[in-house]
């Protein structure tokens, strides 16, 4: 059927990259929720750091493990503390880039989108013109 109706042809590639775009918007929605998500990891791990960073190197220091509070160093903890700052960051980085790459898939798709309608209403047009001119054609002899 398809090769006698190129328009539900046409249709139908419409269709699929329209699901793409979809399925697109998921992942980024996605990636959005993900990076909100670090981001106040990043926030919070940065709120830590400043207030070890104000404590006296002698000061008790404790971290929860489990429901157990462990007593812990100044150091121990600072590095621990950056350790994780740069484990969000780099995540941080991953989930922007992320994000933008997903951006621009989308756009494109969506360009190909319109084009694809575009040439779909002209090749439509062109089939009810063919067909006026046939009727035209009919009449007249």
């Amino acid at each position: 059927m398809a090769a006698s109706n190129p328009g539900g042809a046409m249709a139908a590639e419409i269709d699929e990259e329209v699901n793409k775009f979809r399925q697109v918007q998921e992942d980024l929605n996605k990636t959005r929720n993900d990076l909100q998500i670090v981001m106040g990891q990043l926030a919070e791990n940065e709120m830590v750091q400043q207030e070890l960073n104000l404590l006296d190197v002698n000061a008790n220091i404790y971290k929860m493990v489990g429901p157990v509070l462990i007593k812990n160093t100044h150091e121990d903890a600072k590095d621990t503390v950056s350790k994780r700052l740069e484990f969000i960051s780099s995540e941080k980085d991953r989930l922007e880039k992320k994000a933008k790459d997903l951006e621009e898939k989308g756009v494109a798709i969506s360009k190909k989108v319109q084009e694809m309608q575009m040439a779909l209403q002209q090749a439509t047009a062109a089939a009810v013109k063919q067909i006026q001119q046939q009727h035209a054609a009919v009449d007249v002899g």
